[in-house]
């Protein structure tokens, strides 16, 4: 008889544990559709900075609130474009005038632009020799002929030219004094080009001040740059949708190959389809690989999902320069980075985990 009073009381006991932490979710639950419905979302863009559009969507209590973060964010991101501008001057040192000064002085420069400098010779010699910001010299050829190309029909820049640029891509050759905050080339001839890396670095350090400002839920999208914080403050609703374009020349910007489902991230792109021109009927594109001198790639496009937006940036150019197995190498310097890839023929290919998160596997949001 005691057996069984003993098992009945467990019993209660358990069944009021169990209410309890029934009662609790549905509380959390209720609680978290109250706090989303004081949310709305807003939306905005704007174009100048980084030669791509700039779409920022964010939910706040009030267009007011959501205007105040904007206008941060698009002051923030000229703010960026101008000091890792290496082709026009600003009213700042950037990285033309140390260009302009190789081998003659000296630059002295903002912190961002020293972070950024260390950011990406780090990461070259830690990661990957792909994605390398001394190769100006030679990109700075492409860059011509591509600005020169009418109806995006052009010519190739001069092979002796692009020979004799490669000599001057050597990476030790840009001299940085953190003291003095200023930075010295060694070689006349070698040019700086952070076009790999600026963007996703600037939109790292943006949307990190926006969240320390209070912004709890965004999302941005700066060409193949897309960088989410917190989750959408929407019913059935708690991951970001994010789509990998259809990587076509000329083609629909909406089409899309697949949708990427993840919490809080960034995702950046890498490939041949947005900035690029013909030569004799064949597609050249403004990715030039260091070792070559040319923007030869058997991939079509790369998209890299990583915390860090800056890092994701770096890896997609590395990645898209060499094979997939190449570079799924190179991702495992990087533990948490995760790759898809659209290969010339059609066909495509992923990491792992990313299976998890792709439409094409059923996630959802």
């Amino acid at each position: 008889m005691n057996k069984i009073k003993k098992f009945l009381l467990l019993l209660i006991v358990c069944c009021v544990f169990s209410s309890c932490a029934n009662n609790t979710q549905k509380n959390k639950e209720v609680k978290t559709v109250q706090e989303k419905k004081k949310y709305k979302k807003f939306s905005r863009g704007f174009f100048g900075t980084f030669d791509t559009e700039v779409v920022f969507s964010a939910y706040c209590e009030n267009e007011q609130e959501f205007t105040e973060y904007f206008n941060f964010l698009e002051s923030e991101m000229k703010r960026y474009h101008n000091l890792y501008n290496s082709f026009e001057n600003a009213d700042v040192n950037n990285i033309k005038t140390i260009n302009d000064n190789a081998q003659i002085k000296p630059v002295k420069v903002d912190k961002e632009i020293i972070d950024l400098l260390e950011f990406s010779i780090n990461s070259y010699k830690n990661i990957s020799h792909s994605t390398n910001i001394a190769v100006g010299s030679v990109s700075y050829l492409w860059k011509k002929e591509m600005e020169k190309a009418v109806d995006l029909k052009g010519k190739l820049p001069d092979d002796n030219k692009i020979k004799t640029a490669l000599k001057h891509v050597n990476i030790d050759n840009i001299v940085i004094d953190k003291e003095k905050s200023t930075v010295y080339i060694k070689d006349k001839d070698t040019k700086i080009d952070v076009g790999a890396v600026a963007k996703g670095y600037a939109t790292e350090k943006v949307m990190n001040e926006l969240k320390e400002k209070g912004l709890e839920s965004a999302i941005i999208s700066a060409g193949g740059n897309v960088k989410a914080i917190g989750d959408p403050k929407e019913k059935n609703k708690d991951k970001w949708a994010i789509g990998i374009q259809t990587p076509e020349y000329n083609g629909n910007l909406n089409d899309i190959k697949d949708v990427i489902y993840t919490k809080e991230t960034c995702a950046v792109t890498s490939g041949d389809y947005q900035r690029f021109y013909y030569v004799d009927g064949k597609v050249y594109c403004h990715i030039i690989n260091p070792e070559t001198g040319y923007p030869q790639s058997e991939i079509k496009s790369v998209t890299v999902l990583y915390k860090d937006s800056a890092l994701s940036d770096f890896l997609s150019t590395s990645l898209f320069l060499n094979d997939v197995k190449t570079g799924k190498e190179i991702l495992k310097k990087v533990p948490g980075a995760q790759a898809f890839w659209i290969l010339k023929d059609g066909s495509t290919d992923c990491t792992d985990e990313m299976k998890e998160m792709l439409k094409s596997f059923g996630a959802n949001k």
